[in-house]
């Protein structure tokens, strides 16, 4: 990132008639200060999905230490495979109640855990309630061994959470409880063995005995490197033995604590510089019903007396990384806290069960609790209790949000509430009020009393920041901040791609010139690891051995690196090409969504000319089936079966600017008619969506992946829903940079290629120089001349730093983790006006010393 190269800078423009060759002027004027951007503008949001925690960031390494994870949570049952919640009101439906129901994952009572015996061992294990650790955690693994085999094959296995890293010149910490009958010898040998059975590492107990628990430990040191070992526990005599709370930790963790956090994961973060950490949720804080939801006291304490707390997104958390866990480590990373709480209401996406109104004075005094065991001098309760724990100095808790994605009056009721106790008794904190999912929330904001900072979340499409670039401007001011507590690209760039990181940027370039308005940021979710993934895109992605930040991580990293103090007016100019390139070459092809249908008489127009014309009868084979079922019909090509992504395509074919049209009939389904253009395979494309959610709307979409898709632009409602069994025209006019779609010889919907370049400029306060920064989201180059109005005088060198893809889909990955990082080049040759070009797919960031800057600071 840091690698010193030179570039020396174009003398001139190149000719505008390049073909695709696109010119921008940047115009900065650095006597023109704007708005102050907050030093807190980027944090981190940490939540317990896609194992982020549990398998990730926490060190634990034995997945169901605790053999818990076949519990069913709180006021649940299982039924038919399905997790029901106690049916009771739900918040925002009251006196409704919500139907919803999880399906239950689990097919083994002690996921992760199994035997592997030889031929003669006559060994068996069952989960057991008597005789427990303690009552936070009551199952044990029973395990009874009638006969063991000769060849010493007499193994439990532990696989980890998909495997479990073993470091050449590590140590590892391995602990459990153990219990036995009076049959038992006593032997039992412990070891981290590769898939294949290789020992790596071993440890010999010889007295694993008595009728009372006792703890066990010792020290594994791999003798080679594999990131797919496995805990081995085998066992040297018959008997019955009762094993609980197995833990393999490595010994160095981030900043060495004991129980502490993965260090390759936590560097990541470390790495990033937030100004704050968010936890624990998001939805997990919420829980699936109120009886379920995470509470900090439960995760306080000796670890093995923690009961855990179930994920929304369908596992345990062993709550090993608790509240204290969470407030050391934001201590670590030198970052505030943002400690979220239960509002007494569970997710509303779920049961959305919660604790009447007149009934929440405990959760009240809960959060009170919470605040107190932070920040409390050690005299109280709870600040006693912090000190008891090894820190007796009060943790950076300064941030404090009540709930998650709450939203409406109902919520603004109960938020008073817990406002006004707070802040009676702790007012120098900063108090969030959640705004549901999407922008800030009126309806909810009128009914607050007082509010320090909104949280809006933003989840968008691709092309979604490019397209509301002036989102934040027109926001009316009030007396509140805005924290942008969870956002992302997400929809229209599969897993994640150069097009996300684009994308992202221009959004926080969006929040930076409007820092007297938006103070904190923070993307979500943070972690995935790759085995169970329970969100489309995630920042960080890692298994057992490896890990990769995605393109969009150094795409934040940057932001925040060189993010300036002060705002600059800048403004920029996109000169129209002389011969600009078409924005939508590709093939085509058709398609269906939950619905029935037959398309027939396709036609491609160019130029006047027929370049294509369908002969289904005679020439079935020039069409590709990807998914569905598709057959011929009388003249038609027909999608006859249910599902998503029913999909064929017009195989050989390339097509830039053209008209397209067709005739196409629905026989049955949900949705309509779906004609994909601008094809470049089967998992990448864009589409004319007729019909869609549910037949009430028409849209553009943007396909990655497959199965990714993203709306182009709002939804526009349809003249009225399509009917069965008509045949209905459709023509689409594809032009250089404009799609235009007509229905029947109506015009339905018409979409034009966004703008692609954007630049917003600032100061560093610190050392005067002007911070441009630039998203190039084009596959061309940009020409860019740069004028530095109010300045005297400017250095004649400066640092260009650039996080460039050779396409909108490429991203790093396990096996290329660094392969799009941002690169440092020395600019030379730097004058008030100059001349630089910006390279397709890049994000880039100048940095230009202000020559006259010290002269005024001295003055």
């Amino acid at each position: 990132m840091h690698t010193k190269l030179t570039a020396l800078l174009a003398c001139a423009l190149l000719s505008n008639t390049v073909f695709g060759q696109r010119q921008a002027t940047i115009t900065i004027d650095a006597a023109k200060p704007g708005s102050s951007i907050a030093s807190t503008l980027h944090g981190i949001f940490f939540e317990e999905i896609s194992h982020g925690g549990e398998g990730g960031l926490y060190g634990e390494l034995i997945q169901n230490r605790g053999f818990e994870e076949s519990r069913l949570p709180p006021g649940t049952e299982l039924k038919d495979g399905w997790l029901i919640p106690a049916r009771k009101p739900h918040f925002m439906m009251q006196p409704r109640v919500s139907d919803w129901q999880m399906e239950w994952p689990l097919t083994s009572q002690w996921p992760a855990w199994s035997l592997e015996t030889g031929p003669a061992a006559n060994v068996k294990i069952q989960l057991t309630q008597a005789n427990p650790l303690n009552e936070a955690t009551p199952n044990s693994l029973q395990v009874d061994i009638g006969a063991l085999d000769a060849g010493g094959k007499n193994n439990l296995v532990n696989e980890g959470f998909w495997g479990i890293k073993a470091n050449l010149g590590e140590k590892y910490i391995l602990s459990f409880y153990a219990r036995s009958d009076n049959k038992y010898g006593g032997k039992m040998t412990v070891s981290l063995q590769s898939a294949t059975g290789s020992v790596l590492a071993q440890h010999a107990f010889t007295n694993i005995k008595g009728s009372t628990w006792k703890k066990y430990n010792c020290v594994l040191s791999p003798s080679a490197t594999d990131g797919k070992a496995r805990l081995v526990i085998s066992f040297g005599s018959t008997g019955t033995v009762w094993l609980d709370f197995v833990s393999l930790f490595p010994q160095q963790t981030f900043k060495n604590r004991p129980n502490g956090m993965r260090r390759d994961l936590a560097r990541y973060l470390a790495d990033l510089k937030p100004a704050f950490v968010r936890w624990p949720g998001g939805c997990f804080v919420e829980g699936i019903n109120i009886e379920s939801a995470a509470n900090w006291k439960r995760t306080l304490g000796p670890i093995e007396k923690r009961p855990g707390t179930y994920s929304v997104w369908g596992y345990w958390s062993s709550d090993g990384f608790g509240y204290h866990e969470y407030l050391q480590f934001c201590e670590d990373l030198g970052a505030d806290a943002l400690y979220v709480f239960n509002a007494g209401v569970s997710c509303e996406y779920r049961s959305g069960t919660f604790i009447p109104d007149d009934s929440l004075q405990p959760v009240v005094d809960d959060v009170l609790d919470a605040i107190e065991y932070a920040i409390g001098p050690v005299t109280t309760k709870y600040g006693k209790l912090r000190a008891a724990y090894g820190h007796p100095k009060p943790f950076p808790l300064k941030y404090v949000e009540i709930g998650n994605e709450q939203h409406g009056p109902r919520y603004a009721k109960r938020y008073n509430v817990f406002y006004d106790a707070i802040k009676k008794k702790y007012p120098q904190l900063t108090l969030m009020a959640s705004m549901g999912i999407g922008d800030i929330n009126k309806r909810t904001l009128d009914s607050m009393q007082h509010v320090d900072m909104a949280d809006e979340h933003a989840y968008k499409s691709a092309y979604w920041a490019m397209n509301n670039y002036d989102h934040f401007d027109k926001y009316k001011r009030g007396d509140w901040d805005v924290y942008v507590g969870e956002y992302a690209t997400n929809a229209g760039v599969g897993s994640g791609n150069m097009l996300a990181a684009l994308n992202d940027a221009v959004y926080i370039m969006g929040m930076e010139r409007n820092g007297d308005l938006v103070k904190m940021s923070s993307y979500a979710p943070l972690f995935e690891n790759v085995n169970t993934r329970h969100w489309p895109v995630n920042l960080i992605n890692f298994d057992a051995d490896r890990s990769f930040g995605r393109i969009s991580y150094y795409a934040i990293k940057m932001f925040n690196d060189h993010r300036a103090g002060q705002n600059l007016q800048t403004k920029v100019n996109v000169a129209d090409p002389v011969k600009p390139s078409p924005q939508f070459t590709g093939g085509i092809g058709l398609a269906t969504w939950d619905t029935q249908t037959e398309y027939r008489d396709i036609e491609v127009v160019k130029g006047g000319k027929t370049i294509y014309k369908s002969d289904f009868i005679n020439r079935p084979q020039e069409w590709q089936t990807i998914r569905g079922t598709w057959v011929v019909k009388d003249s038609a090509l027909a999608q006859t079966v249910q599902g998503a992504q029913r999909l064929n395509l017009l195989a050989d074919h390339q097509f830039d600017t053209y008209t397209l049209t067709l005739k196409a009939r629905k026989t049955g389904g949900t949705n309509a008619f779906i004609i994909p253009f601008a094809v470049k395979d089967g998992a990448s494309h864009m589409r004319v969506h007729i019909g869609s959610y549910v037949n009430l709307n028409s849209v553009i979409e943007l396909v990655s992946d497959s199965f990714s898709v993203a709306n182009m632009m709002p939804q526009k409602k349809l003249p009225a829903p399509i009917q069965t069994g008509r045949w209905y025209d459709i023509t689409i006019e594809v032009g250089v940079d404009q799609v235009q779609v007509y229905l029947d010889g109506q015009q339905l919907i018409s979409y034009r290629d966004p703008n692609k370049f954007f630049s917003i400029a600032g100061r560093d306060l610190q050392t005067g120089e002007i911070i441009v920064k630039v998203v190039n989201g084009s596959d061309t180059p940009y020409t860019t001349t740069i004028d530095l109005a109010g300045m005297a005088a400017v250095g004649t060198t400066g640092s260009l730093i650039t996080l460039q893809a050779e396409s909108a889909e490429a991203e790093n990955s396990l096996a290329q983790p660094q392969k799009y990082i941002p690169v440092s080049t020395t600019l030379t040759g730097i004058q008030p006006s100059f001349t630089t070009t910006f390279k397709p797919f890049s994000i880039s960031i100048l940095r230009i010393k202000d020559a006259s800057w010290k002269k005024q600071a001295m003055q």
